[in-house]
């Protein structure tokens, strides 16, 4: 059994899959311990001959997968993991990278204490340099045993880890025993995943270290598809379906003002504050809509013990109370700008 497999899902990455592959296959810890997973969503450029090189020179662990429609990276993480085999999973993206030593102290740090999930952190970069190798962040690594929903708080709303996938490294056992699965046919499809793995999760280690690099790619599919009003309501759409598998997996009810916080946080305030200040407008029945769906799963959202220490929950009550009409929301969209100025997005 390999060690990791590393998954990583590529659309026209032809500029960046060489830079990527490398730092995988130039990994410390071997690149005989990993299963590197490439998985080409139908892309246009010359993404899946670059990766084709790359399977012929290290044919043991390297497994390329051409898709022949364009599924979006939800669905092609998922198609990736039904193949995995490693001890455990990894996500990369194809335009960003680790540095050398990056799996090996991830592993080393997940094996020691068992953990299901092991967090660490990223940096992010506008430009690759060989010599961008510092990582310490001159913290002490911790190690929580999540127990109960105040474990879970100190976890999830204490600046400790984020909703993305890519800066963490999951027991494979642990993601089929809860069979995560991303969101399929939007591109903010990672909270279907990493929520559920939160609440899941009994055994969580931070490596307080940035070996990994965001790339801050401004021709990217996620950059280029957040700037796109049909897929402006994609992360509604993502905790939607999310509300239901925390329903039905028993979530809801074991730690609902965790979930309550998440979704109020995430549904409602994050879809404004990232689509507004993008010049991606609302129209009235979308907005009340997203207010109705508020009042339905959540009505007494104002009374959560967590909301109520964060700065965003007056700016909730203000959208949420506001009444918008089709011929006025500039002054919802003003609310908006207020909130993204003085307090942001708190998770």
């Amino acid at each position: 059994m390999k060690k990791i497999s590393v998954i990583v899902p590529m659309y026209n990455a032809e500029k960046y899959i060489d830079r990527c592959f490398s730092s995988l296959t130039g990994q410390t810890i071997g690149v005989d311990s990993l299963e590197i997973i490439a998985v080409d969503d139908c892309s246009k450029d010359g993404s899946l001959e670059r990766a084709g090189e790359w399977e012929k020179k290290y044919p043991e662990s390297f497994m390329l997968i051409p898709l022949q429609t364009n599924v979006m990276q939800g669905a092609a993480r998922n198609i990736a993991m039904s193949y995995a085999s490693g001890e455990y999973i990894a996500f990369l993206d194809a335009d960003d990278w680790l540095l050398p030593m990056a799996l090996e102290h991830i592993y080393e740090r997940a094996v020691k204490s068992n953990a299901d999930i092991t967090g660490y952190f990223s940096r992010t970069a506008t430009a690759y340099s060989e010599d961008d190798l510092s990582y310490d962040m001159g913290k002490k690594n911790e190690f929580l045993k999540i127990a109960g929903s105040g474990d879970l708080i100190n976890l999830l709303f204490s600046g400790r880890t984020m909703r993305g996938c890519w800066d963490k490294m999951y027991k494979r056992s642990f993601v089929e025993k809860h069979s995560l699965k991303f969101a399929e046919g939007v591109f903010d499809e990672e909270s279907l995943f990493t929520i559920p793995a939160f609440l899941s999760v009994n055994r969580y280690y931070i490596v307080y270290e940035e070996l990994h690099r965001y790339f801050e790619n401004h021709e990217s599919t996620v950059f280029n598809l957040a700037q796109k009003m049909e897929h402006r309501d994609d992360n509604a759409k993502t905790w939607f379906m999310l509300y239901g598998v925390l329903k039905e997996g028993g979530y809801l009810s074991r730690d609902k003002v965790v979930c309550e916080a998440l979704f109020i946080q995430n549904y409602f305030n994050r879809s404004f504050l990232i689509n507004i200040p993008r010049g991606l407008k609302y129209d009235a029945l979308t907005v009340r809509s997203m207010q109705d769906t508020v009042r339905a799963y959540f009505p007494d959202y104002r009374d959560n013990p967590i909301l109520q220490q964060m700065r965003s929950l007056s700016y909730t009550e203000r959208l949420m109370e506001y009444k918008v009409s089709d011929d006025n929301t500039d002054g919802f969209n003003a609310i908006v700008g207020e909130f993204a100025a003085n307090v942001g997005n708190e998770l």
